[in-house]
């Protein structure tokens, strides 16, 4: 038994940290295979939050007002890049010269 890990020992420990590190990376490729798809790239509601530094209720109110281009997939909202790009062009205000 001295070979064996227990969960109190520093090996375990490890052990699980680098589990954790592989389950986070692999979710980030299936993100990443999942945004994109026909040359568009797609962005995630906590994509949006972030950029945008927005609550997840505002996210919903702009979809709500169809202030924001959004798509469902299989339950899951994502946000194309290209028409949010587009969207801020078309509703951006020059500074005063």
């Amino acid at each position: 038994m001295e070979n064996a890990i227990h969960c109190n020992t520093e090996e375990f420990r490890e052990l699980m940290q680098k589990i954790d590190d592989t389950m986070q990376k692999a979710e980030t490729l299936e993100q990443n295979k999942i945004s994109t798809l026909y040359g568009e790239r797609y962005l995630t509601g906590y994509d949006i939050r972030a950029i945008f530094h927005i609550s997840p209720r505002t996210l919903q109110e702009y979809r709500d007002g169809r202030i924001i281009p959004y798509t469902t997939i299989g339950g899951k909202i994502l946000y194309p890049e290209s028409e949010l790009i587009e969207l801020l062009s078309r509703n951006r205000v020059d500074a005063k010269k």
